[in-house]
């Protein structure tokens, strides 16, 4: 009897034990997922502080995000593979020493190419390591109620991580510098990694080595995918269709302004290797050989539907915060922080739906398909609420930041509900099949958050433009030489109108236009501005209503 006794005890004790160490491993994970995301955002407001540090230009900087966005989505399928491989634990600590090591030589780089090679590739890779694994294990080490619960608070974390990050890099850029949101994101990796090093057993997450790994396969999918998030990146300068400035490689003219814009053919490009990959995993298959991805995962309904829901749930929100800020700083005249404190409601948005959503999600109250059907409704009306603000024809209205909170709010809760489609498409797949869905799926993350800038970029600057052009040519005040003028500028500087009515003004009297032609030309950027940013908003709008007929494919329950 008493042995009984204490064999029970004992047995009690080491569940309780598990218990801890999965508590523990959530804690570790959700802190390294907070910082993952705070990188993806802190820069943004630190951009002229870099610029004059590094003694390079904005493009320079910008270049560097753009290509730190690249080595992620490129990288993701192959850092999964590498995960289910040699052990999700282990990848996940060798990404989190590459991704520390990045941010070290950042914080310490005088120049642009110490963080070129610091931020954009090291930790990019090690994201591309990290990301994958950090999803693979809680899905693993949850099952049920509780997974769906991990993996909403999972997308809680990176959400308010995302809205933190304009304030608090804004907060740390004024009063420390740019370098220490680098120094602080290397400290907190190395004691995460040190924290699971000791609470994390490398037996807890074993790999299965399998065959040869598929190097082709590797490069085929980081081409194809960087192709598509090249394309993306260029749709903003370029246009969408007609090219609106000379394409240049290596100095040399490739593409002319009028000709068809790098655009399409880049991202056709992508798609040829994509299909190229595709049919060399098929061929590895068929051989028995083991390729980089599973794309059979993507017969299943719900893994693909739910999949491209998850690129569409990303796509509208990022649109957004990218039009908000523009109209913030050139309209109402906010400074980044402040910008960054406006935006701050949608994490607060998406907290509290996230929360509400994994609920009742996990209590079998709600099914993921229903979540998601609000969640794109949500998202859709908040889109709708800010083109209203947007609208130049609307009152002049004294708080603008309390005016578009509504809006927000909406977006940020349709975010929020969205999140649970992790755990749908996660909890879809088998166990040996995990690391090829979550490489899809982070991959489709990143490539939603691409198309999302790039796109409501594209529009932005398409109607600014026509918008523009159509009032200089309606206006009865500037004379034939003035409006042979604008019509110039736009030719040779397409993002002219995109500057507030200060810098447009400032530009037309260095140019010699002043009293009302220079006024007329105010009113005309002003109106141009505002209907540019209304249509974007509107057509991320109408892409929530993409998502939502995505949303409605999905299965009624989960299978």
């Amino acid at each position: 009897m008493k042995r009984r006794k204490r064999a029970r005890r004992t047995g009690a004790e080491a569940h309780a034990g598990a218990a801890r160490d999965v508590r523990t491993l959530f804690v570790l994970l959700s802190v390294e997922n907070f910082v993952i995301n705070y990188t993806s955002t802190a820069m943004n407001v630190a951009l002229s502080v870099m610029v004059r540090d590094l003694h390079t230009s904005l493009t320079g900087v910008q270049s560097a995000m753009s290509l730190y966005a690249l080595v992620v989505a490129a990288c993701l399928i192959t850092g999964s593979k590498l995960g289910a491989r040699h052990g999700y634990a282990r990848a996940f600590v060798v990404g989190g020493q590459i991704f520390a090591l990045g941010a070290l030589i950042s914080a310490l780089g005088p120049t642009l190419r110490f963080v070129l090679f610091g931020w954009s590739l090291l930790q990019g890779i090690g994201v591309a390591l990290m990301l994958p694994a950090l999803v693979s294990m809680l899905t693993e080490a949850f099952t049920g109620a509780a997974r769906t619960k991990a993996l909403a608070t999972l997308g809680i974390i990176a959400g308010v991580a995302s809205g933190a990050g304009p304030v608090v890099g804004g907060l740390i850029t004024d009063y420390a510098g740019w370098r220490l949101s680098f120094l602080l994101e290397a400290v907190v990796t190395l004691v995460v990694l040190a924290l699971m090093r000791r609470k994390v057993s490398p037996g807890r997450f074993p790999g299965r080595p399998g065959q040869r790994f598929d190097v082709l396969g590797a490069v085929l999918s980081a081409t194809g995918f960087g192709l598509l998030v090249v394309a993306t990146l260029l749709g903003s300068r370029y246009g969408l269709i007609e090219n609106r400035e000379d394409f240049e490689v290596f100095g040399t003219t490739v593409l002319h302004r009028g000709q068809v814009s790098p655009v399409p053919l880049l991202a056709g490009a992508g798609l040829v290797v994509l299909f190229v990959f595709a049919v060399w995993e098929r061929h590895l298959i068929r051989h028995g050989r083991d390729p980089l991805v599973r794309l059979s995962v993507l017969r299943d309904r719900t893994i693909r539907t739910g999949t491209l829901t998850m690129v569409m749930q990303i796509l509208v929100p990022t649109g957004m915060f990218f039009l908000v800020p523009v109209f913030l700083q050139t309209t109402a005249g906010f400074d980044a922080l402040r910008s960054g404190v406006t935006l701050f409601v949608v994490p607060v948005g998406l907290t509290a739906a996230a929360s509400m959503g994994a609920g009742l999600v996990g209590n079998g109250r709600m099914t993921h398909r229903t979540a998601q059907i609000w969640a794109f409704l949500a998202m859709a009306a908040g889109c709708v609420a800010v083109a209203v603000m947007f609208d130049p024809h609307r009152r002049e209205v004294p708080a603008i930041g309390l005016a578009l909170a509504p809006g927000l709010l909406l977006i940020g809760i349709g975010r929020g509900l969205a999140t649970t489609a992790t755990d749908l498409v996660q909890s879809a797949s088998p166990p040996e099949q995990v690391s090829d869905v979550t490489g899809l799926g982070r991959t489709a993350g990143y490539l939603g958050s691409s198309f999302g800038v790039a796109l409501a970029g594209a529009l932005m600057t398409t109607s600014l433009l026509l918008a523009f052009e159509a009032g200089t040519n309606a206006s009865t005040v500037l004379s034939s030489g003035q409006k042979r003028y604008v019509q110039q500028t736009l030719e040779h500087q397409v993002q002219v109108t995109a500057a507030t009515d200060d810098a447009v003004r400032a530009k037309a009297e260095s140019r010699g236009i002043t009293g009302t032609a220079a006024d007329e030309l105010v009113r005309i950027n002003t109106r141009a501005r505002g209907r540019a940013l209304t249509a974007a908003s509107l057509g991320m709008g109408t892409l929530a209503l993409i998502g939502l007929v995505l949303a409605l494919r999905l299965p009624r329950a989960r299978s």
